[in-house]
């Protein structure tokens, strides 16, 4: 097919990509369970890398494959602990093994910090390290198994670690201004 040209100089072909990449990342973003996930609520693994694949394969060919991979590391941010009782759960942990995308990891980590949502907040940064070290633990005993996963584990903890230092900071800010 010849993309015609219209009056504005946008031509259907560009109109038609811009619209099915609208309707796609629409569609990634309502995406409430991981994909590959029974009636029963076990996900296969299988099932799983197949859809992940498949989703980066069309990013890639629509030239969306940054977005893509973001969006797709939160779904997979939303996946449970496995029975193991670590985060992310084992299918999780071997697609993002596998595929072991940057983006996919910034997509996981911005699902994670926001999934907080709002809290209630104590003085101090006591809550954040106490989120750290569940991150912290998650990622040695992933480490062995699973090194890029236990890594993306490790710098969300991090960033939490940072997240208390400054709220210890902002603390002892306020208290010298109460005084």
């Amino acid at each position: 097919m010849v993309a015609r040209i219209r009056p504005n100089g946008a031509s259907e072909d560009k109109e038609r990509k811009e619209a099915a990449f609208s309707a796609s990342y629409a569609l990634l973003g309502k995406i409430k369970r991981i994909p590959g996930t029974g009636d029963d609520g076990v996900i296969n693994a299988s099932s799983l890398k197949e859809w992940v694949t498949e989703v980066c394969s069309l990013c890639v060919k629509y030239g969306r494959a940054r977005i893509g991979d973001q969006k797709i590391g939160q779904i997979l941010a939303g996946a449970p602990a496995g029975d193991d009782g670590i985060w992310p759960c084992k299918p999780a942990r071997d697609v993002l093994e596998e595929i072991g995308s940057p983006d996919i990891a910034i997509g996981v980590s911005v699902a994670v910090y926001n999934s907080r949502g709002v809290h209630a907040r104590g003085e101090g940064g006591d809550q954040e390290r106490e989120i750290a070290e569940k991150f912290r633990n998650w990622s040695r005993q992933l480490a062995f198994e699973y090194p890029y996963v236990a890594n993306l584990v490790a710098q969300i903890a991090n960033s939490y670690e940072h997240d208390a230092m400054r709220e210890d900071s902002d603390a002892a800010v306020r208290r010298r201004l109460r005084y």
